[in-house]
C-alpha cells in the first residue's frame, strides 16, 4: 500500500480516524483501498509535509471498483 512511502497501515488508519491523508476508496466498514495516483500526488505534496515530519517513515495495489471516495477534511485542502 503506502509502505513505498514509508508510511504503515496503522498510520494511515490514524490519518483516515483523524480526516486527514490521502482520498481512499470504503468498499465496507472493514475494507478501505488507495487509487495509486491518489497516494503518489498526495505524498508529494508539500502542503502534507507537517503530517509527514510528525511521523516520520519506517523503510517502508489498489482496486478501484464500487467504492466511495473519502476526501480529506483538511481545511488547507479547500
Amino acid at each position: 500500500m503506502a509502505r513505498q512511502y514509508g508510511v504503515s497501515a496503522a498510520q494511515l488508519r490514524q490519518w483516515r480516524r483523524r480526516g486527514v491523508g490521502p482520498e481512499y476508496f470504503q468498499f465496507t466498514a472493514r475494507t478501505v483501498s488507495y487509487f495509486d495516483d491518489y497516494l503518489r500526488d498526495w505524498f508529494n505534496d508539500p502542503r502534507n509535509a507537517d503530517l509527514l515530519a510528525e511521523n516520520p517513515p519506517t523503510n517502508a495495489d489498489a482496486s478501484c471498483r464500487d467504492g466511495r471516495v473519502r476526501r480529506s477534511r483538511r481545511p488547507v485542502d479547500r
